[in-house]
């Protein structure tokens, strides 16, 4: 690899129209620029998801093509047209430009129709439509690279789209009919050949000065089948890309100022946080916080490549840096976030015997797993006895699958429950900071129903209807109290003289007798003043 390259990927939402897609590109060329100053700045590589919604359209246009329902199939396609045409009389303003892009849209909206087609035969032939729905639900990203690219153009900055592509997968599963519609299953990157195909496309137009902008969310198989990896998978995409260029950083554009310490809309104060390391930041999103997706990591922490949050409209923020602790930045004392999961269910198993063999933890999770309950948090475990906590919706066909397998087991459940998780790597060095967790709720008289713990912190379950004030109480407790005014009593008029008094007597001192002077003084006023 010639050069030293970051990865800048901006969500549906930050190029959700015309005039947001310019914004984008604003920033695309600053770091250009940057790049390009002699500051040892790396070079930018784009990472884009579709605009905003599009990928829900065009899934309800693959089910309307599956289900036979043309008209609607051809309402759904004309507004998807619509939607890019509006968009691209915002992002460019130089004539050239704009004959370039609307002839690039109507060949990539030519290559849906024809993908559509090919959708309804294989529905109508009985056969399954994984590959062929995946196949349609990509061109989102393909036409928002064609609009963020001719958008860095247009501000006279070189940039290629790149509808190819990047990422090489595994074959995906054949829906069974467990998987909602259009949910692709077992596309799984693979790091060597992704990685070569990345350079392959990618190398060349660096090298030539010229800003790749690249399609988040697709992939292919090696046999070129088109692939997807997941709804919300763009930002796992963007660092798949990042790993397979050993890039410097990935910065993850969004709507947010980074990473918080609680939601915002619950919590007014909650604070920005500079730093967490990938542990953290893992387990927030595993518990519910919605800024990284929760495969966001993976391709990344084993090379130490740091992850920054940024928000794209506020991009003078520097956001949340999420990487390697060094040098101890992330090893604060305590709680650094506090994030909350609700419908959840605690399954709780006891034997009905109490000497006989003791239960085997492995079987019961192979079996949550088997049902698609895969266990959120483990309370409590010993030889008769386990609690852990699934989702709720998932809960009674786990039991089912319980009582069926495992008879000498009485299996309870309680439901509508949330989890409030506090996180940070500081729990190791501060010893305190479960008891104080616990303590938070007991003195707002929240109930705890069960509790596990780990190196990175601490999980809480309570009833759902009091997990907003057990979040609340979490926080000031553990994070960010909050200060009382003080009230200043006036003084009397006498109080005011006697003050008055010793202050102009002390004025008269020697500077070097002031000190001793005013501990006097102030020894005989009484204590109301001092306030």
């Amino acid at each position: 690899m010639q050069h030293a390259v970051c990865v800048l990927k901006f969500g549906g939402t930050s190029v959700g129209n015309g005039e947001r897609i310019r914004q984008v590109a604003k920033i695309v060329a600053d770091h250009v620029v940057e790049a390009r100053s002699g500051k040892d700045s790396p070079t930018p590589v784009v990472v884009v998801s579709a605009m905003s919604g599009v990928t829900d359209q065009l899934l309800r246009l693959a089910r309307y093509a599956c289900t036979g329902t043309n008209e609607e199939c051809a309402r759904e396609l004309k507004q998807l047209k619509q939607k890019h045409f509006d968009a691209a009389a915002e992002v460019v303003e130089l004539r050239e430009h704009q004959a370039q892009l609307l002839g690039n849209l109507l060949s990539t909206l030519e290559a849906l129709e024809q993908d559509v087609k090919a959708l309804q035969l294989v529905a109508q032939q009985g056969q399954d439509v994984t590959l062929r729905t995946a196949a349609v639900a990509a061109y989102g990203e393909r036409l928002s690279v064609l609009l963020v690219a001719a958008a860095v153009r247009d501000l006279g900055t070189a940039a290629q789209a790149i509808q190819k592509e990047i990422i090489i997968t595994t074959p995906p599963q054949l829906n069974d009919g467990t998987q909602p519609f259009g949910v692709v299953v077992g596309a799984e990157p693979l790091p060597r050949e992704t990685a070569e195909n990345a350079h392959a496309l990618i190398d060349p137009l660096l090298a030539e000065g010229v800003t790749p902008i690249a399609c988040g969310f697709l992939g292919r198989t090696l046999i070129g089948y088109v692939t997807t990896l997941g709804r919300n998978g763009s930002d796992y995409s963007a660092t798949v890309i990042g790993a397979a260029l050993d890039c410097q950083e990935v910065t993850i554009y969004t709507d947010v100022d980074g990473v918080l310490t609680t939601d915002p809309r619950l919590i007014a104060n909650a604070r920005l946080l500079p730093h967490l390391s990938y542990a953290e930041a893992a387990r927030l999103s595993w518990f519910g916080a919605k800024v990284l997706h929760p495969r966001t990591l993976i391709p990344v922490a084993p090379r130490n490549i740091p992850v920054r949050v940024r928000n794209t409209f506020r991009p003078h923020l520097r956001g949340t840096v999420v990487g390697p602790v060094v040098n101890g930045v992330n090893g604060l004392s305590g709680a650094r976030a506090i994030t909350v999961r609700r419908n959840l269910a605690l399954i709780t198993m006891e034997s009905t015997n109490l000497f006989g063999a003791p239960e085997n933890a492995g079987q019961v999770f192979e079996l949550a797993a088997r049902v698609g309950a895969a266990p959120i948090a483990i309370c409590s475990s010993s030889g008769h006895h386990l609690s852990f906590v699934v989702e709720e919706q998932a809960a009674d066909s786990i039991i089912a699958a319980l009582q069926h397998d495992m008879g000498d087991w009485l299996v309870r459940c309680r439901r509508a429950l949330a989890a409030c998780a506090c996180i940070g790597s500081g729990f190791v060095s501060d010893p305190m900071s479960p008891a104080h967790a616990v303590a938070a709720l007991a003195h707002e008289r929240i109930l705890v129903i069960a509790q596990g713990s780990s190196e990175q912190g601490i999980t809480l379950i309570v009833e759902e209807k009091a997990s907003v004030r057990a979040l609340r109480s979490l926080h000031r407790e553990l994070i960010a109290p909050v200060i009382p005014l003080v009230r200043h009593v006036q003084p009397t008029t006498k109080e005011s003289s006697l003050a008055t008094s010793a202050s102009r007597a002390l004025s008269l001192q020697d500077p070097q007798t002031d000190r001793k002077n005013i501990a006097g003084a102030q020894q005989t006023l009484p204590a109301s003043s001092l306030h």
